[in-house]
């Protein structure tokens, strides 16, 4: 199993301190991670409210200076808030400048306020979503030559990607699959690889989606076994379990309550939205005792051993290729983020790998 880290943090001034001093020490973070023998580290895309990143790209290009071997990832970006040739031209840059280690996440996004911002209708987001990343696919493939393109929102004639990818034909992509079991299938008719959310209460579709996205897969005349499936999933392994319960447990339901208010202070009401919002977590998880969401298997938080039995049932429950960990959330103070995420690779990783 690969493990990587998720970077979609809930910036706190008063903990965070300065915009540099909160780069800096997620950058420190990355290199950490790097030596700690983590698989990769993924960037977020968020504008609002001061979560995740306004540029994944950057962060992306900032911890390739510093680091050799750790791949990188967007979780997610947010296809159809951009034109995707300057999203083609953008990663296929984070690709050449990293030495070929970028893992392209892609997804919608589930904040209006974002569409809102840009001035995009929420109504159009999954045909803008399908078409901009068929464009980048072609982009991507045409390996730096002109190519064409014809769709409703981006028609290109005699357009070019320069510079091309280092990956070819292209780096992997990463489709974002959530609520909606569209999402799933649509990945594996184009082929792509799979991350999606083991937080979701509604585990029992997670799992049957995935199982469903293996077959369209292999019903595509694409071989399951070259495409993976992530998952995201909190992750505090404690030294203790009275810490993870007090500490560990506090940073996770200052996130969920985070969380939870974001599109609550401003909902969806496209059409395009409905599937999301019928199982949608609600986050009012973060009303629930240590106790309750302990017994859940929502997010692996204990000690060594109890992540362990955590990430056991995952394993079986699921059967995903690799793991993409949130840690750094809930206001938890940067200092503590890398302690945590050594315990994790000393004590949890070596089991699953």
């Amino acid at each position: 199993m690969r493990f990587g880290v998720l970077y979609n943090i809930d910036y706190h001034e008063e903990v965070h301190g300065s915009a540099s001093r909160y780069y800096g020490a997620i950058l420190d973070q990355v290199v950490a991670l790097e030596e700690l023998g983590y698989d990769s580290v993924w960037f977020g895309e968020h504008h609002y409210a001061r979560y995740s990143f306004g540029s994944p790209a950057a962060m992306a290009v900032a911890a390739a200076a510093r680091t050799s071997r750790i791949r990188l990832g967007t979780g997610v970006s947010l296809v159809p808030l951009h034109h995707p040739l300057r999203l083609a031209e953008e990663y296929a840059m984070v690709d050449v400048l990293s030495g070929g280690r970028l893992e392209y996440g892609i997804g919608r996004g589930f904040l209006k306020s974002a569409y809102d911002l840009f001035g995009i209708d929420a109504e159009e987001s999954t045909r803008r979503y399908r078409e901009g990343a068929e464009v980048i696919l072609v982009a991507w493939g045409a390996a730096g030559k002109a190519f064409d393109t014809d769709g409703e929102f981006w028609p290109l004639r005699g357009a070019e990607c320069f510079p091309p990818p280092v990956q070819q034909p292209h780096p992997p992509v990463y489709a974002s699959g959530a609520a909606t079991l569209d999402s799933y299938l649509w990945a594996a008719r184009r082929g792509l690889h799979l991350a999606t959310a083991f937080f979701l209460p509604r585990q029992d579709f997670v799992r049957d989606a995935i199982a469903q996205y293996r077959a369209e897969l292999a019903g595509a005349g694409h071989d399951p076994g070259s495409r993976e499936v992530l998952g995201v999933i909190q992750m505090y392994c404690a030294e203790t379990e009275a810490e993870a319960a007090h500490q560990g447990w506090a940073f996770t339901q200052n996130y969920l309550q985070f969380f939870s208010g974001l599109d609550a202070r401003n909902p969806h009401d496209a059409a395009a939205y409905q599937a999301y919002h019928q199982r949608r977590t609600g986050r009012t998880m973060g009303d629930l005792t240590f106790e309750q969401f302990d017994r859940s298997n929502l997010a692996l938080i204990g000690g060594p051993e109890a992540v362990t039995a955590k990430l056991r049932w995952v394993e079986e429950f699921y059967a995903p290729d690799g793991l993409l960990l949130e840690v750094a959330q809930g206001a938890m103070p940067p200092e503590l983020v890398i302690p945590v995420c050594e315990r994790f690779a000393r004590h949890v990783m070596p089991l699953f790998r």
